[in-house]
């Protein structure tokens, strides 16, 4: 019996090896002065198979701006802020600057999925995370076309 091949050379992104039982690229997206790894889904569980909009996603999450978690830091806010009210915790400081609540964030990792599995027709990826207001669940950022439109609790967001 073979075994299954444990990395994979991408003519365009380069090596793409298992790591934690994610399919992780060499290469990282930059969020500010964080580096977060890119873990993909093989379209058909095919080794290897990225379709184009898979590869637009990763291209994105490479190239996001320097300033992406000012811009996405108002979405977060919202989901920190419907927190903070729901549970009443007064111990959840009531931030000035939106930009504020990526100190309550630690990166996991940016994850792309599967486009033609999950019937989706833009490029998509989401950002994974542990958040201080929310241990349980976590948090995750959904960007299509390489901008953040929703942000709420791990498994919470569609696709």
């Amino acid at each position: 019996m073979m075994k299954p091949p444990k990395s994979y050379y991408d003519a365009e992104f380069g090596q793409i090896i298992i790591e934690d039982n994610h399919w992780t690229l060499a290469q990282y997206a930059v969020l500010g002065d964080r580096r977060v790894p890119i873990c993909v889904d093989f379209e058909q569980g095919q080794v290897g198979e990225l379709s184009s909009l898979q590869r637009e996603a990763i291209r994105q999450a490479l190239a996001l701006p320097p300033n992406v978690l000012r811009i996405t830091a108002p979405l977060v806010l919202q989901n920190y802020d419907v927190y903070r009210e729901m549970i009443g915790d007064e111990s959840m400081p009531l931030l000035a600057n939106p930009v504020q609540v990526w100190d309550q964030v630690t990166f996991s990792y940016i994850y792309v999925p599967p486009h033609v599995e999950y019937d989706l027709d833009i490029a998509t990826f989401k950002l994974i995370a542990e958040c201080d207001w929310d241990s349980e669940h976590g948090l995750e950022v959904r960007f299509r076309n390489g901008v953040a439109d929703d942000a709420d609790q791990i498994g919470e967001i569609g696709w």
